[in-house]
């Protein structure tokens, strides 16, 4: 519960989320916790990462089960890319490679090792799909006598292009 907070920060920004499962445990207050949390703050990928396998012997059946019950749980999340994969970070398996005990032990699973499902997250476009979102940082006025007024910050949503009309809230001034 400590690490809610960090989490809730973290996945303000986020384009992707991990949510670690400990195989041995499952399914835990947390780990519904964390996924509703991304859901909410917007993040479109979530890769559930069910870890320790080793531990379990690399069972298909405890993957199948916790798979079904976080699935079961966030049914009506509505979640638009929800991928999960077989792990064991100790190990080496799934992480980058399909790894030492994955040639054999996770030969049932045919899916993307974890770094191929985190490269190929398309988040490039998502936030140019959104309309245009200009928070201003500071206002720039070079010098006395001038009524230029120059407005600095970072585009955080949305493109914006030589002659497109821009509106300044709450004033409603428009300029291009």
């Amino acid at each position: 519960e400590q690490y809610t907070r960090n989490m809730v920060t973290g996945a303000s920004t986020a384009h992707a989320a991990i949510i670690l499962i400990d195989a041995r445990k499952g399914v835990l207050e947390q780990t519904l916790r964390h996924t509703y949390i991304a859901h909410l703050l917007g993040v479109r990928h979530i890769i559930v990462a069910i870890n320790k396998m080793d531990l379990v012997e690399y069972s298909q059946t405890v993957f199948e089960n916790i798979r079904q019950s976080l699935l079961a749980a966030v049914m009506d999340l509505d979640i638009p890319d929800l991928r999960f994969i077989p792990m064991s970070a100790l190990a080496g398996d799934m992480v980058v490679e399909r790894g030492q005990g994955g040639e054999t032990a996770l030969s049932w699973y045919s899916g993307e090792t974890l770094l191929q499902m985190l490269e190929t997250v398309a988040v490039a476009d998502e936030g140019n799909s959104l309309p245009a979102r200009f928070p201003v940082q500071l206002v720039v006025r070079p010098g006395a006598g001038t009524d230029f007024r120059g407005y600095a910050g970072r585009l955080a949503s949305g493109v914006l292009a030589v002659g497109d009309e821009v509106i300044a809230l709450p004033s409603g001034r428009t300029t291009t």
